[in-house]
C-alpha cells in the first residue's frame, strides 16, 4: 500500500519535480565548479588511454540493439582500463582522482543532501493536511539541523556505498570466468538493486521521525532502525521494487533521450523515493494521511 499510495502522490505532487529540478542543477554547478581543477589530469589520462572511443562504442552497442552480455563486455573493458591508466599515471590518480573523490563523496552529498529535510515537511504538510507549503522557507528554517542530519548522515553512507563499491568491483571479475560470464551481467545487477534496497530500508524513516518527531538526528536514526528491522520484509520488498522501476525507468530513457529525459525522471525518481519514506513512515505509526485532496488513507494500528 505504501508504494501503491506513493506513487499515486507522485502525480499529484509534480509541481516539486521543478523544485527538486532547480536544486539539482545548483548543487549540479556547485560541485562543477569545485572538481574542475581535480577533474583536469584525470580527463587528459582517460583520453589519452581511449576512454572516450570505448564509451561512444558502448553507447552504439546499447542503441544498435546488441546484447546484454556485448553492454557488460565493453563496460567492463572500460573499466578496466580507466584503473590501468590511474595506475599508470599516478600523479592524475593522486591530484586528481583523490580530489575527485573528496568532492563527490563528501562535498557532494553535503551540498546536496540538504534538501532532505526540507523537503520532508513540505511532504508532511501534503501528507498530514494536504497542506501546499514553500521548500525555500523551510530550507532555510531547517538549515541547522539539515547541516548536523546530513553530517551523520554520511557517516553510514559513505560507508555503506564504499563497501558497495569494493563488493561490485570484485564482482566484475565475474567476466573472467568463462562458465558464469553469460550470467556476470544478472548477477550484478540483483546484487546491487538487493544491497540499494538494504541501504534505503534502514534509514527510511530516519528523515521523517526527525521531522514529525522533532528527533535529534541518533534518535531518528534508531527510530528508523528499529521500525525497519521489526517490518523488514515489506519495507525491504518496497526499496527493492522501487528501485528495480527507477533504473528500468532512468537507463532507457537516459540512452535513448541522449540524456535529455532524465532532466524529468531524475527529480520525479528522487521525489517518490522521499514519497515512499513518507507513506512507509505513516503506515508503520499509524497515521492517517492524504493521497490527495479527497482521498485520506487509514492504516492499521501497527502492533506495539
Amino acid at each position: 500500500m505504501a508504494f501503491k499510495n506513493a506513487l499515486k502522490m507522485l502525480a499529484t505532487r509534480f509541481g516539486l519535480i521543478w523544485v527538486l529540478l532547480l536544486y539539482i542543477a545548483v548543487t549540479a554547478l556547485a560541485v562543477a565548479s569545485l572538481s574542475i581543477p581535480f577533474a583536469v589530469p584525470v580527463v587528459r589520462t582517460f583520453r589519452e588511454a581511449g576512454v572516450g572511443k570505448m564509451l561512444s562504442e558502448l553507447f552504439g552497442s546499447v542503441t544498435s540493439g546488441a546484447g546484454a552480455d556485448v553492454w557488460f563486455d565493453k563496460l567492463y573493458a572500460m573499466v578496466q582500463t580507466m584503473r590501468h591508466s590511474l595506475l599508470d599515471n599516478k600523479w592524475a590518480a593522486f591530484s586528481g582522482g583523490a580530489g575527485i573523490v573528496l568532492v563527490l563523496v563528501f562535498g557532494c552529498r553535503f551540498i546536496f543532501g540538504l534538501y532532505e529535510l526540507p523537503l520532508t515537511d513540505v511532504l508532511e504538510g501534503a501528507l498530514s493536511s494536504n497542506a501546499r507549503i514553500g521548500f525555500t522557507g523551510r530550507f532555510v528554517a531547517r538549515l541547522g539541523k539539515s547541516c548536523r542530519f546530513v553530517s551523520v548522515k554520511m557517516l553510514y553512507t559513505v560507508a555503506f556505498d564504499a563497501i558497495t563499491v569494493f563488493l561490485m568491483f570484485a564482482l566484475f571479475d565475474l567476466f573472467n570466468v568463462r562458465v558464469l560470464k553469460f550470467f556476470a551481467p544478472f548477477l550484478l545487477m540483483v546484487v546491487y538493486l538487493v544491497l540499494l534496497a538494504l541501504r534505503y530500508s534502514v534509514i527510511a524513516l530516519w528523515a521523517p521521525a526527525a521531522v514529525l518527531y522533532d528527533h535529534g538526528v541518533f534518535r531518528a536514526f534508531g527510530f528508523s532502525a528499529k521500525r525497519t528491522f521489526r517490518y523488514k520484509g515489506s519495507v525491504f520488498c518496497s526499496y527493492l521494487v522501487a528501485w528495480t522501476l527507477i533504473i528500468a525507468v532512468n537507463i532507457p530513457v537516459g540512452l535513448f533521450t541522449f540524456g535529455a529525459g532524465l532532466v524529468l525522471t531524475v527529480p520525479a525518481s528522487l521525489l517518490f523515493i522521499n514519497l515512499l519514506n513518507m507513506t512507509l513512515f505513516y503506515g508503520k505509526t499509524g497515521r492517517r494521511y492524504y493521497t490527495d485532496a479527497t482521498t485520506v488513507v487509514t492504516p492499521p494500528v501497527p502492533e506495539q
